[in-house]
């Protein structure tokens, strides 16, 4: 069976390759000067990988119903410098672009090359100060590279990465703790150990390379 380097292989990774995509995996993000967060559009934006909505929708969507502020836990954020044009879009001028999963935001930088430090900061929310029945009043963006990730076998997220953040090493245990039962296998990672092991699984993660590395029409 193929490992998911392999598959993108046989799809084009040499498209990914001629763009110095491969060597990202092994390399350390920068730590540049932090960009300011930048403000998070609830009502209207949607995730700059997977194209779903960053809030919850309220009722059935795609057939499903969620539970409230289900999307906006993982949400993710890569604000910029300055205005640019959107890697995905180059129509597109944008300070910031938005996801509703950790793993979209990884799988987006390593696509494109974007990197921590190099005039953009990588952002993701607090699951430790994170209140769902008030999901985007308690979402507290903390800096990517200093935030400690759980993942958990069975814990259900959006786009099924199995990744939240926390602010601390310590409120992640304690999190791992409670949840023991429901989550079965759980791991830690550091932000590193995310951008090494990137592109991270997710649903339909090998379409989404593919469409954003242009060898998909969009």
């Amino acid at each position: 069976m193929r490992n998911r380097r392999e598959v993108l292989k046989a799809l084009g990774g040499l498209a990914f390759a001629g763009a110095g995509l491969a060597q990202m995996a092994q390399e350390s993000p920068a730590v540049g000067e932090r960009v300011p967060a930048r403000p998070i559009p609830w009502d209207t934006g949607q995730c700059a990988f997977c194209e779903m909505p960053i809030r919850t929708p309220e009722g059935q969507w795609r057939g499903r119903t969620f539970p409230r502020g289900f999307f906006e836990q993982t949400y993710a954020q890569i604000a910029f410098e300055k205005p640019r044009p959107a890697p995905h879009d180059p129509k597109q001028v944008v300070e910031a672009l938005h996801f509703e999963s950790i793993a979209c935001m990884v799988n987006y930088a390593w696509v494109h090359g974007l990197r921590d430090g190099e005039g953009a900061t990588f952002y993701v929310t607090d699951r430790g100060a994170y209140d769902p029945a008030r999901p985007q009043e308690s979402v507290r963006l903390v800096p990517a590279r200093s935030a400690t990730y759980y993942w958990g076998e069975k814990m259900m997220v959006v786009m099924n990465a199995r990744l939240l953040a926390f602010a601390s090493a310590k409120a992640a245990q304690e999190f791992a703790e409670r949840h023991k039962a429901q989550h079965g296998r759980q791991r830690f990672y550091s932000f590193q150990t995310l951008w090494d092991l990137a592109p991270l699984p997710e649903m339909n993660l090998v379409a989404l390379l593919a469409r954003h590395a242009g060898l998909l029409g969009r």
